[in-house]
């Protein structure tokens, strides 16, 4: 038997054309972790809030399929280093800048700032946050960080925002560290919190970004990127931020 090989050369470069078309074509997962308005995730990883419902409107608009999937803030960072994938948004900082793709800056104007209970001292400072015996915020991700580079070591790290707020609210913490935006909802959204939590002044910006794995294809980059532009302008983007603010 006589092999050819400009016909196996053939079939194997067909192969290879019909693989990277396949590989394109494949759903971006756009991920979300538990930090309500921006996401929530419910049973089934089913995501929800309006920060997950703008972002979808954005791959709605360039025409890009995604699949949905809410995880553990822990989770979500591995699965962005895998590649073909999206995040709703992460804390945009020098230590992530070069990691990975940054889509749209989101919520520009948001900052970190610590809540305490009514009758307690507010926090005012970090070095005044040395004092406290706990402090609640989301481990892996930024609060703990930001609570670590400034010299806190007394940090009670959590899988989710919403066991730093019942932490507070049954003073098993002196402090729940974490984004003005997040907190507000979510003490709003609590009738016990909305009377006993309160929160305290800005103390670090902290721009939240859509940001997607550094792999991303650059069509699919400027694709996100241009539909979010464009939210700037036809009232989208004022419609999301009347939302959450």
């Amino acid at each position: 038997m006589v092999l050819d090989i400009g016909k196996i050369s053939t079939a194997l470069a067909g192969l290879s054309v019909f693989y990277a078309v396949s590989a394109q074509a494949d759903p971006i997962r756009l991920l979300g972790f538990d930090a309500p308005p921006m996401s929530s995730v419910s049973e089934g990883k089913k995501l929800s809030g309006p920060g997950y419902d703008f972002v979808t409107d954005l791959f709605k608009a360039s025409g890009l399929p995604f699949v949905a999937e809410g995880l553990p803030i822990s989770r979500v960072f591995p699965a962005l280093d895998e590649g073909n994938a999206v995040v709703v948004f992460l804390v945009r900082n020098p230590a992530r800048e070069d990691k990975y793709a940054w889509l749209g800056d989101i919520v520009p104007d948001d900052g970190f700032a610590f809540m305490t209970r009514v009758g307690d001292a507010p926090i005012l400072s970090f070095e005044q946050a040395k004092t406290l015996k706990a402090v609640s915020a989301l481990g892996s991700a930024a609060p703990a960080q930001v609570l670590r580079n400034n010299g806190l070591m007394s940090i009670d790290e959590t899988v989710n925002e919403a066991l730093n707020l019942k932490k507070l609210v049954a003073g098993r913490v002196d402090a729940w560290f974490s984004g003005a935006i997040i907190a507000r909802h979510m003490i709003n959204a609590d009738a016990e919190a909305a009377k006993t939590i309160v929160i305290g002044p800005k103390l670090v910006p902290t721009p939240y970004w859509i940001a997607g794995s550094k792999t991303l294809p650059a069509d699919v980059v400027n694709k996100l990127q241009q539909a979010f532009a464009a939210t700037k302008t036809n009232g989208r983007y004022a419609a999301f931020r009347a939302q959450i603010d």
